[in-house]
């Protein structure tokens, strides 16, 4: 074989390589508890303002980042959230909260502020992962402030857990919109308690 057709097959097989498809990227995002599901509680036609919510650094980004060891994160650049992960957050804590408090009034937002809102909602985030094919953890802090003559701040740490069916990205986002149903369902009845106060 000649060196030109050599050289011609070599060239081929270096342009092929650089054409080759690059793996496909797949968008998420958290869901929240479907209607009807649950049963739903008394609200009074009352405001709940949904936020501030804020999340560790290390899950604050569009990668999904899940725990592949004690020490060790992986953020995977080819599963990413669909949009801003901690306001995902927020919307489905919001969402889920007017699904069991339905004659609520939900107001999402950052500022740490009650009025003129009844009840405002604080996140604190501290985990929120765990590993594909096993747990995820949701570690928070969350406070519930009341307005008005019942005026009270209510402070809570819940650490909730639950096993992924599979090792898919799907299914462990799915994970943890289940955890955050857990969640909204312990705030809303936090709310609900105050209300018969």
């Amino acid at each position: 074989m000649n060196t030109t057709i050599l050289s011609v097959l070599l060239i081929s097989s270096i342009l092929l390589v650089g054409c080759g498809t690059s793996p496909k990227t797949y968008n998420y995002i958290l869901n929240s508890i479907e209607r009807d599901t649950v049963p739903a509680m008394t609200a009074q036609n009352i405001v709940i303002k949904v936020g501030p919510v804020s999340i560790p650094d290390a899950l604050d980004q569009d990668p999904i980042v899940s725990r592949t060891g004690t020490n060790s994160l992986l953020a995977d650049d080819y599963h990413r959230w669909s949009g801003d992960y901690r306001d995902d957050i927020q919307r489905v804590l919001g969402e889920n909260i007017s699904i069991l408090l339905p004659k609520s009034h939900i107001a999402l937002g950052q500022e740490i502020m009650l009025l003129p809102e009844d009840f405002q909602v604080i996140i604190n985030i501290r985990e929120f992962y765990g590993q594909l094919g096993g747990s995820v953890i949701l570690n928070v802090d969350w406070a519930v402030a009341r307005r008005g003559k019942n005026k009270s701040v209510i402070v809570k740490k819940s650490v909730l857990q639950e096993n992924t069916s599979s090792a898919d990205y799907a299914d462990y986002v799915a994970t943890q919109s289940r955890l955050l149903a857990k969640l909204s369902q312990q705030i809303a009845e936090e709310i609900g308690g105050q209300l018969k106060k």
